[in-house]
């Protein structure tokens, strides 16, 4: 199973919570569903989207090792519990 790198999550959230990006982050988010993030390419796709929204820079080690941590969280985007949980791991409650 794969992780996450904690700096770079870290530096992610930090950019996230900024007001600023908070509805483009949340824009890139909600318009992806399940089957999207249970598919290699569209989970690199949405990383790279965030990467550039953010301006943090991913090496593709990295985004690659992100989005197989992300297809097995097996979260749906358009599921109201689930949004709550992103929200949680990207606030930091949730880790």
């Amino acid at each position: 199973m794969s992780t996450i790198d904690p700096q770079l999550m870290n530096t992610f959230r930090s950019k996230m919570k900024n007001p600023r990006h908070f509805h483009n982050v949340c824009k890139i988010l909600c318009c992806k569903r399940r089957q999207d993030l249970n598919h290699y390419g569209k989970c690199c796709s949405m990383i790279d989207e965030l990467s550039q929204c953010l301006g943090v820079p991913v090496s593709p080690q990295q985004r690659d090792r992100h989005a197989q941590w992300l297809m097995n969280c097996r979260v749906d985007p358009q599921n109201r519990n689930h949004r709550r949980d992103m929200w949680g791991m990207v606030t930091g409650r949730n880790r």
